[in-house]
């Protein structure tokens, strides 16, 4: 709980402050990145932070969406993601960057220290994992990526490439890929 709570204050902290000398761009996206039939599909919003006459800056991104993902064995495993990240970067009509982000739900309701491991003494919910996974190990790290993009902008349109490499893991499982390539669009205010 600590950790939500601290991230909320973060978020606060950098999406609300308009000071006189600051330029804030608001933007709502659409988001979609994939590798093979693997895919996260969302719809977020971002917060760049810039001063006036540079371009030279940072945002603040959240998001929430929809993800399918094959694990090593190729069973595919569906789930919800809450995502928060921030951007550093040249951002302008064209703009290039390097990202990182963190799955803002696992962070949340994942915490280790927080649940004394009771997800080890409980059994699965499928005969598949009754049968496949140890309940005594667990590899389960929190999601997170690290990327890098380049979009462009007309008038208040904004088209974003982008590339990411995804650490994606559950409790006894890991991505069978780990490289994303997708594409963002959004409107900037």
């Amino acid at each position: 709980m600590k950790k939500i709570i601290i991230f909320i204050c973060f978020n606060l902290l950098f999406s609300f402050n308009s000071y006189g000398k600051k330029s804030n761009d608001f933007i709502i996206y659409l988001h979609h990145d994939a590798n093979d039939s693997d895919y996260y599909s969302s719809i977020g919003t971002e917060v760049v932070h810039r001063t006036l006459n540079s371009y030279l800056g940072f945002s603040v991104t959240s998001s929430l969406g929809y993800a399918q993902i094959t694990d090593k064995t190729n069973y595919q495993h569906s789930f919800i993601s809450w995502e928060g990240g921030m951007k550093f970067g040249y951002f302008s009509d064209v703009s290039l960057y390097v990202e990182f982000g963190v799955d803002l739900l696992e962070l949340a309701f994942n915490d280790r220290s927080d649940d004394n491991n009771w997800h080890h003494k409980n059994r699965y919910n499928t005969d598949f994992e009754n049968n496949n996974f140890d309940p005594a190990y667990s590899d389960n790290d929190i999601d997170g990526y690290v990327g890098i993009g380049s979009s462009f902008m007309i008038e208040r349109l904004k088209v974003t490439g982008f590339v990411r490499f995804r650490e994606i893991s559950g409790y006894n499982w890991q991505a069978a890929n780990n490289t994303f390539s997708g594409i963002e669009l959004a409107v900037v205010f």
